[in-house]
């Protein structure tokens, strides 16, 4: 039964369903989080253009360096993206992608310093 807020009564935590992320289906891809200095080799099965709403590409993954998940999803930023793109790279391709050590810091639109990781791309088979 949902509760409307018109009603009166303000909900707490218990009076909430719990729903579930649709990701509960062993077909789904594990979502692989890079940490600094962390490296995948797996090859591509497929990518989806603007998969989330920030605008990333998804790319499902075969790993293929002996890590655990087997099949995993990783959102590209564009700085993974491009080079990928540049090199033609799709499915059956077999690529690297490897997480900087230490942050760069730039300057964002509103001024404000912001701090991210850069990437190494690498692509099996002169895909580059």
């Amino acid at each position: 039964m949902l509760l409307r807020m018109s009603q009166g009564k303000q909900p707490s935590w218990d009076d909430l369903s719990e729903v579930s992320s649709g990701n509960d289906d062993e077909e789904y891809d594990d979502v692989l989080n890079l940490d600094p200095g962390d490296s995948v080799v797996a090859e591509v099965r497929a990518i989806e253009r603007d998969a989330d709403r920030y605008g990333r590409d998804r790319f499902h993954l075969t790993r293929v360096d002996g890590e655990e998940p087997r099949y995993v999803s990783y959102f590209a930023s564009a700085s993974v993206t491009r080079p990928l793109d540049n090199a033609d790279v799709g499915p059956g391709d077999v690529v690297g992608i490897k997480k900087d050590n230490d942050p760069y810091t730039f300057e964002d639109d509103d001024g404000e310093e912001q701090e991210a990781y850069g990437f190494e791309v690498r692509v099996r088979d002169g895909g580059e």
